[in-house]
């Protein structure tokens, strides 16, 4: 008798608890929710500090005064996109081709803008800059100039014979299809007030033998928007590296870092990071069994360094967003 008065009491309890779920927090679970997100969006801080890291829930307008930098998730590839609400501009794009996992190419970069709020078809990329002429860089340039209404195509105008996309889209810019510019060490591409890139590489240092190796043409860039500063390397090895650590020293301390040649021990040189030393260093890469990236070496030295280490391969898109004067950098897993 003590037992089914037992079992009773527990059920009425829980019968209970279960109205008073539905009741009291059900109806209100969204704004809660909303709440809790707004709570964790609260993550900018300034450049000069360490930033918190979130996940991200990212709205498809940019807020006035505000620039977001999405480093999208294709794979073995690179592709950057950079939107301050009056202009889209994106530095690679990604190889046209998968890898032998199957994962990347074009379907991967379609998915990758679509999650970043950009429509195929819609929506304008108005400038895209192509660091060098390597398939995993420039593949897609021909299908997104078409998709996304590109009008102005930025390049190094060093064509790589053996791919078939660089030879198509030298032709089209030497032609003067798109406009055009040669970008070279000493160039500066005006994007807004306070918004530009300074370009230091390639250069008149690199010698033929440097130059054999596709990667150290590579478009080298440091973007500045008000007080926030990011480097962008492409491929770029450890001959650049060596040559820009030493003519620039503490002048290419960024707050964030695009890391070389996906993070590969071909690039990344301790005296060249030493001087960047960035809050978060960034890392486009497929799966760590195709090509090792990111080698396990660099990624010690950056953490060594006190920078947050993040690949598109683990985080999906990552993104950065700033005001000028703080940043925050959010993923999507």
């Amino acid at each position: 008798m003590r037992r089914v008065k037992l079992i009773i009491q527990m059920l009425v309890a829980f019968l209970i608890a279960t109205f008073a779920y539905t009741l009291f927090y059900e109806p209100h679970q969204d704004t809660v929710r909303a709440a809790v997100q707004q709570q964790l969006s609260k993550t900018a801080v300034p450049s000069g500090a360490a930033p918190a890291l979130a996940t991200s829930s990212r709205e498809v307008k940019i807020p006035e005064g505000r620039l977001r930098i999405t480093m999208l998730d294709v794979g073995q590839g690179d592709a950057i996109l950079l939107e301050d609400g009056q202009r889209k501009v994106m530095i690679d794009v990604g190889d046209n081709k998968k890898d032998k996992l199957g994962y990347g190419g074009r379907t991967a970069l379609k998915m990758a803008l679509g999650r970043a709020g950009v429509r195929e078809n819609v929506d304008k990329i108005n400038t895209v800059i192509i660091s060098h002429h390597h398939g995993d860089h420039l593949g897609n340039v021909k299908w997104l100039a078409g998709k996304y209404k590109v009008s102005n195509i930025y390049d190094n105008a060093m064509p790589n014979p053996s791919n078939a996309i660089s030879n198509w889209l030298n032709t089209e810019l030497r032609a003067g299809h798109y406009h055009n510019r040669v970008l070279k060490a000493g160039d500066r591409v005006e994007l807004g007030k306070g918004y530009y890139l300074e370009v230091l590489a390639p250069g008149d240092f690199l010698s033929k033998q440097d130059l054999q190796r596709f990667n150290n043409t590579s478009i080298v860039m440091k973007l500045h928007y008000g007080q926030f500063t990011m480097l962008f390397t492409g491929d770029a090895e450890a001959p650049v590296e060596d040559y820009l650590q030493q003519k620039y020293g503490s002048a290419l301390k960024a707050d964030v870092l695009k890391v070389g040649h996906h993070g590969s021990k071909t690039s990344s040189i301790y005296k060249f990071i030493s001087k960047v030393r960035p809050k978060y260093a960034l890392i486009s890469c497929g799966d760590k069994q195709i090509y090792n990236h990111p080698h396990k070496n660099v990624v010690g030295s950056l953490e060594h360094l006190g920078a947050k280490v993040l690949t598109t391969y683990e985080h999906g898109n990552i993104t950065v967003t700033t005001d000028g004067k703080s940043f925050k950098v959010e993923t999507e897993r």
